[in-house]
């Protein structure tokens, strides 16, 4: 019984670690925001982009989420283009 409490503990504590994201600062280019977990990001974006405002929310899953935030903003604009 007491092995299965154990076994139930660390998995919950693990999925925790890979599920749960962490927020970050705001980006002084603009307030975006990122939140990161191990298997995935968050980017809401807010950037001045050719005198308007660019916001969208997008989710960049693993090994993306890896990546620097000025690269997923150069995937973020070929995207747009």
């Amino acid at each position: 019984m007491r092995k299965k409490i154990i076994t139930a503990a660390v998995i919950m504590l693990v999925l925790l670690i890979l599920f749960v994201p962490i927020p970050l600062p705001p980006l002084k280019e603009g307030g975006t925001r990122q939140y990161a977990a191990l298997t995935y990001k968050v980017v809401k974006w807010q950037r001045a982009v050719d005198g308007e405002i660019y916001k969208k929310t997008s989710v960049y899953f693993f090994p993306d989420n890896f990546k620097s935030i000025d690269e997923l903003w150069a995937m973020e604009t070929n995207d747009t283009e």
